[in-house]
């Protein structure tokens, strides 16, 4: 009994250390296999260094230390990435897809404080054909679980110390992703869920502007970006030293944007963003333009063929404007101050915002306050596949005095308007170049004054002489209107909201010069 005991005992220690040896030999061989999996294995233009390499074959784990990552590009070897990390832990790693089927499967993946840097303008596409059948070595990396805690991104500008795209601080987390490192479209990524955390968002692609976000929450039901701006680099002076013809000025904050079922289309070879709604809350747009710089005469397109000539498909559902504020000056003379319009309490809605292809009709309705006081409303559609560009426009205003609109008549038209403008009701449709509509007013003792070349005394010939054009509001319909025309010839290298003005304007003239009758 006691000898069969002993066997036993002898027995059950030759396995544990033949276990044990088996173990060591496999821990050996699964730690030379990575590092040479990492090392040789990996495309030729990826360089990966480290300072520790920790394999445990039992839980099927990797841990890198201090990795760093170079990729090159193909041709040349010309390094335009970087990444470096404080560590790389892999959990869950699937040996037989490793062994058999050149895919690196893993369940957990975790990135410590990574530090990317990129140069896309050392980026050049490769000569060499993507023969997969002769490539050798991981082809695909699958995980169920990726996350990467407090990053940074740098993607750099080509002129010295210029920042395109930064990112101070971010987490991510995806789940459930599928990445094809032989492709080189857009078809090579693919996942199920994702959550981002990012702070201090900086778009500096612009010579001029500079875009910033300072918190960015998303996953794919929402998105929650907290003060959007786009922050001029220069003032307005000095962008018209920088600038060799007209260009905006433009000073946009908003202190939160929420995008509802934000989705991404990766799996065509055209690249898509669908939204279902988005909210937009308490934006403040400032826009300036210097009117003694020589005009930019590019053809300006409108709103229509601007969507349908995006290189990406685009589609939102609606999107609603709250509590806004927009303003717009003009410097026409350099010894005068630039005229200013301004509407607040600006809500609007835009419905079918798209250029799909099937899409229906985009139809935008504003309501606002002009110059803080009169409420202002206008209805706008287009057909974003209409290759004419037709649109229909309706608006109307009411209580607005005309004095309120002195500070940008007196410095673009230098003149100074007295009454007031009861209501006004318009509707013009056009195209691309030209437009019609009608419009009716009621008003009172509407005048202009002439000034001089000064701006400070009023001219009392041209004055008086205007104003015999200008009806005072008698001969009018049942309900005290006045009736006018509208018909505008648009120029090209203006904007559309030059159009807009001129349609107005075309109709306010026709009214208050005309016999007031509808026609």
């Amino acid at each position: 009994m006691t000898n069969k005991r002993h066997k036993n005992i002898k027995l059950f220690l030759f396995l544990i250390l033949l276990f044990t040896f088996v173990y060591f030999i496999l821990q050996w061989w699964s730690k030379n296999y990575v590092q040479d999996l990492l090392s040789e294995k990996l495309p030729s233009h990826f360089v990966l260094m480290y300072t520790d390499l920790d394999v445990n074959i039992l839980s099927g784990s990797v841990v890198l230390l201090n990795p760093s990552l170079k990729i090159s590009n193909k041709d040349t070897l010309q390094n335009h990435t970087d990444l470096k990390l404080e560590s790389l832990q892999l959990k869950g790693i699937g040996y037989w897809d490793i062994l058999f089927n050149e895919t690196l499967s893993i369940k957990n993946i975790l990135l410590k404080n990574p530090k990317l840097h990129h140069y896309p303008y050392k980026k050049m596409s490769s000569k060499k054909t993507n023969n997969n059948a002769n490539n050798k070595g991981i082809k695909t990396i699958k995980f169920d679980e990726l996350n990467i805690t407090n990053g940074n991104i740098h993607i750099m500008k080509q002129s010295v110390d210029s920042i395109k795209i930064s990112v101070s601080s971010f987490d991510l987390k995806i789940s459930e992703s599928h990445i094809n490192l032989l492709a080189d479209n857009k078809k090579s990524i693919n996942y199920n869920r994702y959550n981002l955390i990012a702070k201090n968002i900086i778009l500096g692609k612009s010579d001029y502007e500079t875009f910033k976000v300072d918190h960015l929450n998303a996953d794919e039901k929402k998105w929650e970006i907290e003060n959007l701006q786009i922050i001029p680099k220069y003032t307005k002076r000095e962008l018209s030293r920088h600038v060799s013809k007209e260009r905006d000025y433009i000073n946009l904050n908003i202190p939160k944007v929420i995008l509802n079922n934000l989705d991404f289309n990766f799996d065509e070879e055209r690249f898509g963003v669908t939204i279902n709604s988005a909210e937009i809350e308490k934006p403040n747009l400032e826009i300036y333009r210097d009117k003694l710089l020589p005009d930019d005469l590019t053809t300006k397109p409108l709103y229509s063929k601007s969507l349908r000539k995006l290189n990406f498909d685009l589609a939102v559902n609606k999107t609603e404007i709250k509590n806004g504020y927009i303003s717009y000056a003009e410097l026409v003379e350099p010894d005068k101050k630039a005229g200013k319009l301004f509407f607040n309490k600006v809500d609007a809605t835009i419905n079918h915002l798209t250029n799909d292809k099937n899409a229906q009709e985009t139809a935008i309705k504003i309501h606002s306050s002009l110059m803080g006081k009169a409420p202002l409303e206008l209805n706008w559609n287009f057909d974003v596949n209409n290759a004419s560009d037709a649109f229909n426009i309706s608006g109307a205003v009411s209580d607005l005095p005309a004095e309120d609109l002195n500070p940008f008549f007196k410095p673009n038209l230098n003149a100074l308007a007295e009454g007031t403008l009861q209501q006004m009701y318009f509707t013009f449709y056009g195209n691309t170049t030209k437009s019609k509509g009608e419009i009716k007013m009621k008003y009172e003792d509407f005048k202009f004054e002439i000034l001089q070349k000064n701006g400070f005394k009023i001219n009392k010939v041209l004055t008086a002489i205007g104003n015999i054009f200008i009806n005072d509001g008698s001969a009018t319909d049942a309900e005290g209107f006045r009736h006018g025309a509208i018909e505008a010839q648009r120029n090209v290298t203006k904007s559309f909201f030059n159009y807009l003005w001129i349609n107005v304007k075309s109709g306010l003239v026709s009214t208050l010069t005309g016999n007031g009758k509808k026609k």
